[in-house]
């Protein structure tokens, strides 16, 4: 009897935990979307899958993006482990961003018409909307949403960026028909704080943890501006303060050499001068010159006195020209 009752327990756990999910995400891939946008929103969509039970008799995934028109990358049968849905969801990355479009309306068509062909008939069916520009054509998406709903009862997730206009905004909350079915984030890199939330949407009975090392949108970020150590300027401007000391220095040095020179040669001009005065040439020294001297004395005087004037009258000429000169 134990036995039967420990089985039973085991069997509705299993049956707890074990329900069947056809689980469709719609990425919006638009021009405007970053490389680093994509990136954080497929790891968004890579974290909540790793919580959820996979497999053919839980829960299935199918991934799809769009633009302008929507490409599928797996179907739900394509992948029957976990490994191999997040796997393949990593290739999503390079997922194409060329078009301007964001036509939100073929891609519920699709999921109508294609997407969920291939879904159990006892599952639930869930579609997680991911928006990151607003829809181009706005009714046809909303007539989309209801179509999908009618033929599949499906629930619909919608998440969308911040910067979505009242209008996106207001749409995304008609097609999940529910408030507590639509998220909001500023940014992609954020949206590890929803993930427990949609997780718990999507099934009940999954991990709904936090997830540890999720920037926080409110952090204060120090922005002031890092003051690096700078060389010293002082020592170039002392150096050229001491190289003009040392240039007036150095002119003031040659101006009073000059002053003491100058005034050696006055002296030595004076003294000749003075010899001059002082030396016996008649009656007539304002005809003191070369020629002169040697016609007017050679007569009247003798040799050795002829010879002294002459050498006095060529070092006075000698020092009157060098002292014009300088």
């Amino acid at each position: 009897m134990l036995r039967i009752y420990i089985f039973l327990l085991l069997f509705m756990s299993t049956e707890e935990t074990g329900q069947e999910i056809d689980l469709a995400f719609a990425l919006n891939t638009p021009s405007v979307m970053s490389a680093t946008d994509l990136s954080n929103a497929v790891d968004f969509i890579y974290y909540i899958t790793e919580r959820l039970t996979i497999g053919p008799s839980n829960t299935l995934v199918t991934a799809v993006t769009y633009s302008k028109t929507p490409t599928q990358h797996f179907n739900l049968t394509a992948y029957s482990s976990k490994g191999a849905v997040l796997s393949a969801l990593a290739t999503m990355k390079s997922a194409n961003r060329s078009f301007e479009e964001s036509n939100s309306n073929e891609v519920l068509d699709f999921f109508r018409t294609t997407g969920f062909r291939d879904s159990r008939t006892t599952s639930s069916k869930l579609v997680v909307l991911i928006m990151v520009k607003g829809p181009t054509r706005t009714i046809q998406t909303q007539w989309a949403a209801e179509d999908l709903f009618k033929i599949y009862n499906n629930v619909i997730i919608t998440v969308g960026l911040d910067s979505l206009t009242d209008r996106d905004k207001s749409l995304l909350q008609t097609i999940a028909k529910d408030d507590s079915r639509t998220f909001y984030v500023s940014d992609f890199k954020y949206s590890c704080h929803i993930v427990p939330n949609i997780t718990n949407l999507i099934d009940s009975t999954a991990d709904t943890s936090i997830i540890e090392d999720c920037p926080d949108p409110y952090a204060i970020i120090d922005t002031t501006t890092p003051v690096y150590p700078t060389k010293d300027d002082s020592f170039p401007l002392v150096t050229i303060a001491a190289l003009i000391g040392f240039l007036l220095l150095l002119a003031c040095i040659i101006i009073v050499y000059k002053v003491f020179k100058g005034n050696a040669k006055d002296a030595a001009v004076l003294r000749a001068i003075e010899v001059y005065g002082e030396a016996r040439l008649g009656t007539s020294k304002g005809s003191f010159c070369l020629d002169e001297l040697g016609r007017s004395s050679r007569a009247e005087e003798n040799k050795s006195s002829y010879t002294q004037r002459l050498a006095l009258a060529r070092n006075f000429t000698n020092l009157y020209r060098w002292h014009n000169s300088r």
